[in-house]
């Protein structure tokens, strides 16, 4: 038996602290989800997943997705879906954030669970080596399409 998510430490994952708070072994693969706490400027390159749809709530802070062709701009307790073969990506426009994402059939979630660096306190976010998370995403279902926005780019 999986031990409880709220058990689960956090790792450093592309300078991004995340916390695994359901894995897909934990719902009968119905969901994965986890929470991330990312500074300003943090920036996901633009990708689309194949296998699942995605839920954001936003915790704490704000942020600007680009989902398709539109800009949402996110404050904390706003909510947004981003649906499986779209292409978005996010930048954070506070000091810091809190995202809660829950993806739709669970799996993803594993990604952060096999190339996370445990984030003991104390430690700084380790240099990304995009080698092995590209070959991790692409066996994910997941295609990067373009480069990470800036904040210019999502006003």
């Amino acid at each position: 038996m999986d031990s409880p998510a709220s058990a689960l430490p956090g790792v450093w994952f592309a300078g991004t602290r995340v916390i695994v708070r359901v894995r897909a072994s934990q719902s009968d693969g119905r969901l994965g989800a986890w929470e991330s706490q990312e500074s300003l400027h943090t920036a996901l390159p633009l990708h689309v997943h194949t296998r699942e749809d995605e839920q954001v709530i936003l915790l704490e802070g704000t942020l600007s997705f680009s989902v398709g062709d539109g800009v949402h701009h996110l404050v904390a307790g706003d909510t947004l879906s981003l649906p499986r073969g779209v292409p978005h990506t996010h930048v954070i426009t506070s000091q810091n954030a809190r995202v809660l994402t829950i993806a739709v059939p669970g799996g993803f979630e594993q990604l952060f669970v096999d190339l996370g660096v445990p984030a003991i306190p104390g430690t700084r976010p380790p240099a990304l080596d995009r080698g092995p998370l590209e070959q991790a995403v692409a066996r994910l279902g997941v295609q990067i399409v373009g480069p990470p926005p800036s904040l210019d780019s999502v006003r």
